[in-house]
């Protein structure tokens, strides 16, 4: 018990016991008491006046105790962000990651966020709300993710905090370590009792899904954008291939994003594409690898975790997380900007409703065109040909076992083509 709620108590309970003594002596002081009333009247009124007192005194200690607590609590942060903030200091500290990026205190991410104010929300996701910051000492805008950190539920339970801790650890410990323009940075974090607060590039633009399925501006208040033109979702895909090639064969160990989606795809103010939210990344090497495929791939037996309509068909029967898991999201995606679609709608027929099996569906009775973005089909016949190249390319992605697809590098390598074969075809009438 904090020591000014034990003060509180302590003079309530003085309080209470000396109030016996201080009757006593103002009866024996005091003006004369009046006359005696019948002795049935005078027993009734005793206890009316000691019960009254008694509810009085129980009150009064009850508003005292619950005010000395409820200004204790404000002060203290909840059991399980304090928990989480050591686990994660911790971590950081074992990893020597402290040093690698700065480490902002909260005070100044509550300041640079105006108090973490709601107008200042850029969105949510299932880790963490993201807020717009302007950093010191110069204003510099930044994007400032403070992590959902749930109480624990019970002690017989794991914390759901340990899940949040775990993300926030993963994205600085692989972040750290990436360089790349297509990938979100990582400017610092703030592993404090009162949050876990992880500090990014602010791109200004959006997610693709904004721009892909058109239903929403930006923010609440901005109108929808318009309708991206094929040459820059061709443009978009060949970047986010760029990022996974260099996630799967330009870091060691390679890295699983495990959540490629075109709302964790960021779009700069020139329309560039960079990947971001890496809370359930893994990086593929030993002890996380319980078994090495043939050649270079490694295999890390984890839960599959992910967003429906993404999520790796093949990784979710069998348990194996490979680099062909990303691929199967990141083709999910490529049909997304061909069709302008959701990747899962319930409003479509049962089995049609993850976007994969439907286009797929289309694709094998060469009906393609049927479900191409209205937008592109009216670019004419001369992008047609790209479309279907581009298609033909994420059916290949999609396909339900792993050995069927193509790696990232073939992936970008095929999409640099088609984009060189669209620039070939264009190029006459710029001319």
């Amino acid at each position: 018990m904090p020591p000014r709620l034990l003060l509180t108590v302590a003079v309530v309970v003085a309080a209470v016991a000396l109030l016996p003594a201080a009757a006593a002596r103002h009866g024996q002081h005091g003006p004369p008491p009046p006359p005696p009333l019948a002795k049935g009247g005078s027993s009734v009124l005793t206890t009316a006046l000691i019960s009254a007192a008694a509810v009085l005194v129980v009150v009064l200690v009850y508003l005292c105790v619950a005010i000395a607590v409820r200004r204790f609590r404000r002060r203290e942060p909840p059991a399980a962000t304090s928990s989480a903030a050591a686990r994660a200091a911790a971590f950081l500290r074992r990893h020597g990651l402290h040093q690698h990026r700065p480490s902002f205190t909260y005070e100044q991410l509550r300041a640079a966020t105006a108090g973490f104010d709601p107008s200042r929300k850029l969105g949510d996701g299932g880790f963490g709300t993201v807020f717009l910051a302007h950093l010191p000492p110069n204003g510099r805008p930044a994007a400032v993710k403070r992590l959902h950190v749930p109480p624990s539920p019970s002690p017989s339970f794991p914390s759901a905090s340990a899940t949040i801790t775990k993300s926030f650890c993963n994205e600085v410990l692989i972040l750290s370590a990436l360089r790349h323009p297509n990938l979100v940075r990582l400017h610092g974090f703030c592993a404090d009792p009162r949050a876990l607060l992880l500090v990014y590039d602010f791109v200004p633009n959006g997610t693709l899904s904004h721009h892909i399925h058109r239903r929403c501006g930006v923010t609440a208040a901005a109108p929808p954008p318009p309708p991206l033109p094929w040459r820059t979702r061709i443009a978009m895909a060949v970047q986010i291939a760029s990022a996974l090639e260099y996630l799967h064969f330009g870091v060691k160990p390679p890295v699983v994003h495990r959540d490629v989606t075109s709302s964790n795809i960021f779009v700069e103010a020139d329309m560039r594409a960079r990947l971001g939210d890496f809370g359930l990344s893994r990086l593929l090497a030993p002890p996380d690898a319980c078994a090495t495929a043939p050649g270079r791939e490694l295999v890390c037996c984890t839960a599959p975790q992910g967003t429906p309509g993404y999520l790796d068909p093949d990784y979710h029967r069998s348990f194996q997380l490979t680099e062909k898991s990303d691929v199967y999201s990141f083709g999910v995606v490529v049909l997304e900007l061909v069709t302008g679609l959701r990747p899962v709608d319930v409003g479509r027929e049962r089995r049609d409703v993850t976007l994969a099996d439907w286009v797929v569906a289309k694709i094998q009775v060469g009906a393609l065109r049927e479900v191409v973005d209205q937008p592109v089909l009216s670019e004419g016949p001369s992008v047609m040909a790209s479309v279907e190249a581009v298609a033909e390319l994420a059916f290949r992605c999609v396909a339900p076992d792993k050995d069927d697809r193509p790696d990232a590098l073939e992936t970008l390598t095929e999409l640099r083509r088609i984009q060189g074969m669209l620039s070939e075809v264009s190029a006459p009438n710029g001319a």
